[in-house]
């Protein structure tokens, strides 16, 4: 790496007006400076609505109307970028600036096979043709690292996994040799061992290329084991910069420790995250009271309350007439036991059959072999309309995505009390109340039943799904990789209310994720998964600090490490 300066941004602001009028402006990006020089990567961390992406959109000339840049320079070698023509931008996208999506299967077209999409970037953006584009499409693949290039020209990206994709759109951005590549959240849809082995890509592509790269992400430990330097906003604005082990270990800003402390760590459980300004949950009021009551005859029930033995579950392709339905095993054989009141965790990569056996212990999906026990009775056995409602109350799910798990069309108190008043549970005199106590026990404001879902943010949304899944006085919660779309503090805030939910109702969770640093703060027996199979089975202590199999090691050893200010942030230890 060098130290000639590539790109330079001076004071951009960018603005978005709030009214008609335009007097009244939101700043999405207020005054910001950076600098990158070439063959460097640096990240830019920060929440949702830091303006992270912004930043990257700016420097392509593809800010989104009636965003407008109000002031600032941006400069690219010698090349003033604000006030450039569409003409002139498009010389600059693709050959002088690449740039990689969140998501690899919405950046490529479902309809064309790989090697037409990779050859039109070539096309595009080089002066080669014919033979000669096809086998540079061929090294492009090799370069970033595309396992049997040759075949995957041939195939649709649908043939293709998550990881083989994320490294096709690499291949594709740096298919004119740039100086510059923006990353914007290239790895957070993507297993851990998938991550892992694109971070490394992306290192590669940058020393051997002498590309300079923006990494714009809310991975704390993606960056701490990628960047150079790294830059910190909120809410557009520039809160601290410096080299990674700086301002991760000692960072000097508030907000930067805030973020630190939110990280989840996989060498140490702790009993909470220590939030600043964050209070633990206190009493309920009186519409809750039943929860505390049921809970509480439900402590001297059998210890066992969920007993899984042998479960298998096979699925078949469709027969068309010139191919017979072929049968694939997504779970084989699985055995596992939760206690009354524990949170035992299943992790693995996609595909592993986790949310599978989720779908299988609420009666989603039904069991091809083997057996599921839950509170002393066979699910097999449940066959009578007023059994299976009883048991799809006392079994509740936390969905992964909180934009898609709530009715964008009803109020939040509305989402929270509908199936409670099909099911005349409670009337409708009762239920606004219920819904404004629940909001309450969540975190949120009473008055805040009254909005609609998209007056909300992404964790406030899952905090609303938490209160409707509580709404049906539950003894288990099934969480189905539910803070995989949060920021990572509001990720800590979310984590610390289940434990605290947990905690006063003797809750029992099921927690699926291919997050292991989650996995580690949540769970105490933790089950892994790969290919329908659980490796290993064993409490949280044995499977971090002692694993066996082979593939836990992999996992482990995939992960971020990040340390950061643990030590300095006042962290409460595990009990």
């Amino acid at each position: 790496m060098n130290n000639i300066p590539l790109l330079k941004i001076n004071n951009l602001t960018v603005t978005y007006p709030l009214n008609s009028e335009g007097s009244d402006v939101l700043k999405a990006l207020d005054n910001i400076s950076l600098n990158v020089n070439s063959g460097q990567i640096i990240g830019i961390v920060g929440e949702s609505g830091a303006g992270k992406s912004t930043i990257g959109k700016a420097i392509l000339g593809l800010l989104d109307p009636p965003a407008k840049i109000v002031s600032g320079e941006i400069t690219l070698t010698d090349t003033a970028m604000i006030g450039l023509s569409e003409s002139q931008y498009e010389s600059f996208r693709g050959n002088q600036i690449g740039y990689i999506y969140q998501n690899p299967m919405t950046a490529l077209n479902p309809v064309l096979k790989i090697g037409e999409q990779v050859i039109e970037a070539i096309l595009a953006n080089t002066a080669m043709t014919g033979k000669e584009a096809y086998n540079y499409a061929i090294q492009l693949l090799e370069r970033a690292d595309v396992s049997f290039a040759k075949d995957r020209l041939q195939k649709y990206p649908h043939q293709l996994s998550g990881g083989l994709c994320q490294r096709i759109v690499f291949a594709i951005a740096i298919a004119a040799k740039p100086k510059l590549i923006i990353a914007d959240e290239p790895t957070t849809a993507l297993d851990v061992t998938v991550q892992s082995s694109v971070l490394q890509t992306l290192i590669k592509l940058s020393q051997e290329e002498d590309i300079a790269i923006i990494l714009i992400t809310h991975d704390i430990g993606v960056v701490s084991e990628t960047c150079d330097y790294v830059y910190v906003l909120r809410n557009g604005k520039h809160i601290e910069q410096g080299e990674t082990v700086q301002v991760l270990e000692k960072p000097t800003q508030e907000y930067t420790r805030s973020l630190m402390a939110s990280v989840p760590l996989i060498e140490k459980r702790l009993h909470r995250f220590a939030l600043p300004n964050e209070d633990k949950m206190e009493g309920m009021t009186s519409h809750l009271g039943y929860l505390e009551e049921e809970r509480k005859e439900n402590l001297y029930l059998n210890k066992t309350i969920l007993k899984v033995t042998n479960i298998s579950k096979i699925f078949y392709t469709s027969s068309t007439l010139f191919k017979r339905k072929e049968a694939f095993k997504a779970v084989k054989n699985v055995s596992f036991s939760v206690n009354r009141g524990e949170t035992v965790g299943i992790v693995g990569e996609s595909g592993s059959g986790k949310s599978t056996i989720g779908r299988m212990i609420l009666g989603l999906e039904d069991i091809t072999e083997g057996s599921i026990i839950y509170n002393g009775r066979d699910l097999k056995s449940i066959t009578s309309p007023e059994d299976r409602l009883a048991h799809c109350l006392s079994i509740q799910c936390i969905f992964q995505d909180p934009y898609s798990s709530l009715n964008p069309r009803m109020t939040a108190g509305e989402n929270i009390t509908y199936g409670l008043k099909v099911h005349k549970l409670i009337d409708s005199k009762n239920a606004k109340s219920l819904a404004q106590d629940l909001m309450t026990l969540v975190g949120l404001q009473r008055h805040d039943a009254d909005k609609l879902p998209h007056a909300f943010s992404g964790g406030e949304r899952q905090r609303i799904g938490i209160a409707r899944a509580l709404g049906y006085r539950p003894d288990f919660i099934f969480c189905d990789e539910p803070t995989s779309a949060l920021d990572v503090s509001v990720q800590a805030n979310l984590l610390n209310l289940l434990k605290d939910l947990q905690e006063q109702f003797s809750l029992t969770l099921l927690f699926v994720s291919h997050d292991l640093a989650v996995i580690r703060q949540m769970c105490d027996q933790v089950i892994v998964m790969k290919d329908g199979e659980a490796l290993e089975n064993g409490s949280n202590d044995s499977i971090f600090e002692h694993p066996k199999h082979l593939y836990t090691k992999s996992l482990l050893k995939a992960m971020p490490k990040f340390k950061g200010i643990a030590k300095q942030v006042g962290f409460n230890d595990s009990k």
